[in-house]
């Protein structure tokens, strides 16, 4: 009789645990609407691809979403007419309940992490409100008023530095989490070493062995390069799964370009390098395009479309590329021209400047 009993209380035990797990295995997002039609359809986007992973259409004021991710990741849902909020993926249960006049402000229940996001993004409302007024207004303006248009600017970037100090504070004074992570990965260019080394340290071994907190990592330990200084060596993997090193091209002139077949500026600039590498190929000039396409297949489509015949290689890492945060690149294009002796000459050559800047070096 009690070997019985003490078999099913464990078939039980064994059953709850087993729910236990399957219900943490993946996330559900229950969204609880008013305001919007009935038949709208909201798209789930992941930030860090950059696309939609899902859809689903609003019936009731209801719908869900359903799925699972490794790590948590910041996302967007949206409509088709771009009305938002933006929340942290995790596998929990995550219930927002908001309307469409104030969607972006949505309730977000069911995860410490969106806690602590709303709770930072609740306090910046009135800031957001205000920067974006601001900028309409200098919008509407245009040219036709400088002394304005100059005076809406100085009062937003005021803003920025208020908001700035804001988000600095909630990193130092609220418990470490992955959105405090998140948000130092962001400020990050925004100080300096010895500040970022601090706030590193403050976080948990997990949250610095992150994504987020490798990046950062890798800006603790390398100074962003200057002219005038030596390169820093990096690798990627080229279509075929290969890896190559920027130190592969030592004693020549190389340009390291970092770009990703989603940027429209750097896909503006690949004909005009590609005009400079056939000018100058044959006297010792090379190219080595790092790309930070989080897709593999629209970087080589890329690739393939701008016919960039020099050495083209990628780091999945997207936004959290180790070689791109070894330069401090937050935002692309960037290039560096390398000379022979392996010393930084310069940065950033736009449109006709790094054909000029070749035509100097080989006259």
């Amino acid at each position: 009789m009690k070997k019985s009993l003490f078999k099913k209380l464990l078939f039980f035990t064994l059953l709850t645990i087993s729910y236990s797990l399957k219900a943490q295995s993946g996330y559900t997002i229950k969204l609880e609407m008013t305001g919007f039609k009935d038949g709208v359809k909201f798209y789930l986007v992941n930030l860090d691809l950059g696309r939609a992973v899902d859809s689903s259409y609003l019936q009731n004021g209801n719908l869900a979403f359903k799925g699972h991710v490794q790590t948590p990741v910041a996302c967007r849902i949206h409509t088709i007419d771009n009305k938002y909020v933006v929340l942290y993926l995790e596998n929990k249960d995550i219930t927002i309940k908001g309307s469409y006049a104030d969607f972006e402000y949505s309730k977000i229940e069911g995860s410490e992490i969106n806690r602590y996001w709303v709770m930072s993004r609740d306090a910046q409302k009135n800031f957001s409100i205000q920067r974006d007024s601001l900028y309409k207004k200098f919008a509407l303006i245009g040219e036709s008023n400088p002394i304005l248009g100059k005076e809406l600017i100085t009062k937003a970037n005021k803003i920025d530095k208020t908001v700035l100090q804001y988000r600095l504070n909630f990193i130092k004074t609220e418990k470490p989490t992955y959105f405090t992570m998140h948000e130092l990965f962001f400020i990050r260019n925004d100080l300096d070493r010895d500040s970022l080394k601090f706030l590193y340290n403050k976080f948990p071994e997990n949250l610095r062995n992150s994504k987020e907190g490798s990046v950062i990592l890798a800006y603790i330990n390398n100074k962003a390069p200057e002219i005038g200084t030596r390169y820093i060596d990096i690798e990627g993997s080229d279509a075929d799964g290969k890896n190559h090193k920027l130190s592969d091209f030592a004693g020549k002139y190389v340009l390291l370009d970092f770009w990703a077949s989603w940027c429209g500026p750097c896909r503006q600039e690949n004909p005009v390098t590609l005009k400079a590498y056939n000018l100058y190929r044959s006297k010792g000039f090379e190219v080595f395009g790092y790309s930070v396409d989080a897709n593999k297949t629209d970087w080589a489509d890329a690739v393939k479309k701008d016919k960039l015949n020099w050495l083209n290689v990628n780091d999945p890492g997207g936004d959290y590329s180790k070689g791109a945060a070894s330069y401090h690149v937050r935002a692309i294009p960037v290039n560096y021209l390398i000379d022979p002796n392996g010393i930084i000459i310069a940065k950033d050559l736009r449109g006709n400047d790094l054909e000029k800047k070749l035509k100097e070096i080989f006259k």
